[in-house]
């Protein structure tokens, strides 16, 4: 299997998405804040990178496709 920039971005972006998610459920089941502004702040930029890096990286696909 060949390791390329596209592959490495969608991988890095998969595990933000899911690392944020982990962390909230677990800062939320720990200390019963579920409406916390600190933990939403934390919570939305990795969420946010982890979206935006999936986009870039199907982007990516697409122009390397079509060249």
């Amino acid at each position: 299997m060949k390791v390329d920039g596209n592959r490495v971005i969608g991988f890095l972006s998969f595990i933000m998405l899911l690392g944020a998610v982990v962390f909230y459920l677990s800062w939320s089941i720990a200390y019963g804040a579920w409406t916390d502004i600190g933990l939403y702040s934390i919570s939305i930029v990795l969420i946010m990178f982890g979206f935006l890096g999936i986009l870039l990286s199907k982007a990516r696909q697409k122009e390397v496709s079509i060249s």
